[in-house]
């Protein structure tokens, strides 16, 4: 059975995905840096053509088991002030800065069924679900997108 309140929920994933899981969240950083940045994502963060950002892209796990694909996306202008951290983050999750150092406001959340992920551009045998939240923090923007994989338990017993 779906749970839905995974794509809703508004707080820290992270830490919700620890509460549900009753172990710590592994970080692997798979990808980080400048880099160009998708249509999609350029209108989100309002960019101009060819504006390139600080990208961060991640697998979290749970006791080896993928749970979530995350990718960060943040305007090369945002990365001033208290913004700086994120480039600090290493293996550590995102949610407990934004949320509890950084207060960071979502303003707009949007989730989707996806087969294919153009930031991977990697193509799945089944449909999984996709989430982008747009934040602000000190009026700058981020944008997250979270890939939930087939063992998260977003899924219930449906996917495993």
């Amino acid at each position: 059975m779906l749970d839905k309140s995974w794509l809703t929920f508004r707080g820290s994933l992270t830490e919700k995905m620890e509460e549900a899981s009753g172990r710590p969240i592994k970080v692997r950083v798979t990808s980080q840096g400048m880099g160009p940045v998708s249509e999609e994502e350029r209108r989100c963060l309002g960019l101009l053509q060819r504006e390139w950002a600080w990208i961060r892209e991640v697998e979290l796990s749970i006791d080896s088991v993928p749970w979530l694909l995350a990718r960060t996306i943040v305007p090369r202008q945002s990365l001033e002030g208290e913004l700086r951290r994120l480039k600090l983050l290493g293996e550590r999750p995102l949610g407990p800065l934004l949320f509890n150092r950084l207060s960071a406001e979502r303003c707009d959340i949007d989730f989707t069924e996806v087969e294919q992920v153009p930031w991977l551009n990697r193509r799945f045998d089944q449909t999984l679900w996709c989430r982008r939240s747009l934040f602000y923090v000190q009026d700058r923007p981020l944008l997250l997108k979270e890939l939930f994989l087939p063992d998260h338990p977003l899924y219930g017993q449906s996917k495993k």
